[in-house]
């Protein structure tokens, strides 16, 4: 999808306090934490963005300036603005696999278990603010990274934000699939994570002992106006996977 249309689906908040300049930067961040922008593709033009949000030149070139202080955005002259590289995948708890693996200089790929259409009950239902019975789409899948199961994936999207999902391809990012698809971008993560045993299905997967150690991680991830679009369970051996989790105070 062409990157310009992507930044502009929403119009910026002109009554809001957050200056425009950084609304447009967190709007970049948003959708290079997704997957949607990569490195590969230029992003659009200053003026593009001047002309698509009515903004003046400064405030475009103000958020420009900082995201390349900030190391997410290269300039390549006579080339354009580009997502950086590793730099960029760092922005959030909801980042996706295909990044992290990206990252540390590994090849990710998926494989898709199963893809149901079913009705949200209980926690699912509750956590993506449904409706008991209204439709979701149930999507499980093994992530890889250079051939390696790592985790298994089990998520649940509303059928209403993107009806033709069960059509699309499901072996990369799933978030960049719904914000080229839906407009949707992830602001915000919640995760629970647990210390539990594989089980015997689990273990054979993996090619571990039953019992080995795994995180059991949910997650429910909002967008910038704080609406649940996808609540996951993530089965991850721990021999394979670690977490670094950073707290503030106040």
């Amino acid at each position: 999808m062409d990157p310009l249309l992507l930044i502009a689906a929403e119009p910026l908040d002109q009554e809001a306090e957050t200056p425009l300049y950084q609304q447009l930067e967190q709007r970049l961040l948003q959708l290079i934490a997704s997957g949607a922008l990569d490195g590969e593709t230029p992003l659009p033009t200053e003026m593009e963005l001047c002309k698509a949000f009515g903004l003046s030149r400064a405030t475009v070139r103000r958020c420009f300036a900082d995201l390349v202080e900030e190391g997410r955005v290269v300039r390549r002259r006579g080339q354009g603005t580009f997502v950086a590289g590793e730099k960029a995948s760092h922005s959030g708890p909801f980042l996706n696999f295909s990044q992290r693996m990206a990252s540390a200089g590994r090849t990710s790929s998926s494989r898709v278990l199963s893809l149901t259409r079913e009705r949200a009950t209980g926690g699912v239902a509750r956590r993506l603010r449904l409706e008991e019975g209204e439709p979701v789409y149930r999507i499980c899948r093994v992530r890889l990274a250079d051939g390696r199961p790592m985790t298994m994936d089990t998520s649940h999207v509303p059928c209403s934000l993107c009806p033709d999902l069960a059509q699309e391809d499901l072996t990369g990012s799933l978030y960049a699939l719904l914000a080229a698809r839906s407009g949707l971008l992830p602001a915000r993560a919640d995760e629970r994570f647990e210390a539990v045993g594989l089980t015997d299905a689990e273990a054979e997967l993996f090619e571990v002992e039953a019992g080995s150690p795994a995180f059991l991680i949910t997650r429910t991830t909002y967008d910038p106006h704080d609406r649940p679009f996808e609540t996951a369970v993530t089965v991850a051996p721990g021999d394979r996977n670690s977490y670094e989790v950073s707290t503030g105070t106040s």
